[in-house]
C-alpha cells in the first residue's frame, strides 16, 4: 500500500528543516510532495519531491478543480483546503492508495510501524488524534468518494472562499466523518493518539540540565525517553507546534545530516543538553525566565492601562 503526504508551504524553511528531511528519508515506504516557493534543497532525497509553486498558482489550480473562484492572500488559509487535496492534486496521486496532509513542525519516527497494512486495508480515513481529525497527520483512501468528501459539509464553498480560517480540515470535517461513520459509509481509524504533543510537557528548563532532551531520534526511530529510568517508548512522530519561536538551532544541515539527534524546545542537537558547558545552560536558563518576566510585566501593564484612564485619575 503506497502513501503520499502533501505539504503546501510558503515563506522560508524553518531552522529544523534538515531534521525533518532526515526523518522523512528513513521512511522509504512513504513519499512526501512539497508545493512551495522556498528554495529547493540541493540534497536530493528519493522519497521527498518538490514542485515550485506560488499562492497565485494555488488559487488558479484550486479554482479550476473546485469549479468556483479562489483568491487567497494569506498562506495560513491553505490549511482549510487540506481535505480537498485529493481532488486539487489528483494528477499527482494516481499511483497511491492513500494520500494525506501533514505539518512541517514535526520529526517523524517509523510511520509504517504504526500505520500497518492491516489498518490501510480496513479503513478509509486514518487520523493520529483520538476521535478527531488531525491537520498534522490524516490519511484519506485515494477514491473519488473520499477525495470529494468535503462536499458533504454544508456551506463548504463559502468557507473555502472566505479569508477567515475555519479549521476546515479538523473542526468542520469532523462531524461529517462522524456522521458517515455512523451510517457505515466510511471506516475511520482514530482509536488512540499516535504522536507526542510537545506542549503537553512542561517547557520550564532546569539549570542542572534536566530539561528536556526528552525525545531522541536515531536512524529513523523516534523515542520518548523516561525521566528517571532508561525506558524508551517508540513513537510515530513528535509535533512541536508551540516551539516554533523557541526552537532556533539545528546542529546540522541538509548537506551533512545527522544519524542521531536530541530534540528540545530550543534546539535539535547531536549532543544532549546536559553535555553543554555550564555557561551555555545558564544562558538558556536566564533567557527563558527573562522572557517569562517580560511577558508577565507587559501583561500587567496592559491590565493597568485598561483599569486607569489614559488622562490619569481625576482629582476631586
Amino acid at each position: 500500500m503506497k502513501i503520499i503526504l502533501i505539504i503546501i508551504y510558503f515563506g522560508e524553511w524553518p531552522v529544523w528543516f534538515p531534521a525533518f528531511l532526515q526523518s522523512c528519508k528513513y521512511n522509504p515506504d512513504v513519499d512526501w510532495l512539497f508545493f512551495t516557493d522556498c528554495p529547493i534543497p540541493e540534497t536530493q532525497i528519493n522519497n521527498v519531491n518538490f514542485i515550485p509553486f506560488t499562492i497565485k498558482e494555488f488559487n488558479e489550480l484550486a479554482s479550476h478543480k473546485l469549479d468556483f473562484p479562489i483568491s487567497l492572500s494569506a498562506p495560513y488559509k491553505v490549511c482549510d483546503f487540506r481535505p480537498c487535496y485529493g481532488l486539487v492534486f489528483e494528477e499527482y496521486l494516481a499511483n497511491y492508495d492513500f494520500w494525506g496532509h501533514c505539518d512541517l513542525d514535526i520529526i517523524w519516527g517509523q510511520i509504517r510501524t504504526f500505520i500497518t497494512d492491516n489498518i490501510l486495508l480496513n479503513y478509509d480515513i486514518i487520523s493520529a488524534r483520538k476521535h478527531n481529525l488531525c491537520g498534522h497527520f490524516t490519511l484519506y483512501r485515494n477514491t473519488s468518494f473520499t477525495n470529494t468528501l468535503f462536499r458533504e459539509k454544508p456551506n463548504y464553498q463559502a468557507m473555502l472562499q472566505s479569508e477567515q480560517s475555519f479549521a476546515f480540515d479538523e473542526t468542520q470535517m469532523k462531524p461529517v466523518v462522524q456522521r458517515l461513520e455512523q451510517q457505515k459509509r466510511l471506516k475511520v481509524y482514530w482509536p488512540k493518539f499516535l504522536l507526542n504533543f510537545a506542549h503537553q510537557i512542561s517547557e520550564a528548563p532546569s539549570f542542572l540540565g534536566e530539561f528536556k532532551d526528552r525525545w531522541y531520534w536515531e536512524r529513523g526511530k523516534l523515542y520518548e525517553r523516561g525521566e528517571r529510568n532508561n525506558r524508551q517508548d517508540e513513537i510515530m512522530y513528535l509535533h512541536f507546534m508551540t516551539w516554533k519561536k523557541t526552537l532556533n538551532k539545528c546542529s546540522f544541515d541538509e548537506s551533512n545530516p545527522s544519524e542521531a539527534f536530541y530534540i528540545s524546545y530550543f534546539q535539535i542537537s547531536n549532543t544532549q543538553f546536559t553535555m553543554e558547558p555550564i555557561w551555555v545552560r545558564l544562558n538558556y536558563f536566564l533567557n527563558y525566565f527573562l522572557k517569562k518576566f517580560i511577558k508577565v510585566a507587559l501583561s500587567k501593564k496592559t491590565i493597568i492601562r485598561k483599569i486607569i484612564p489614559r488622562k490619569g485619575i481625576r482629582k476631586l
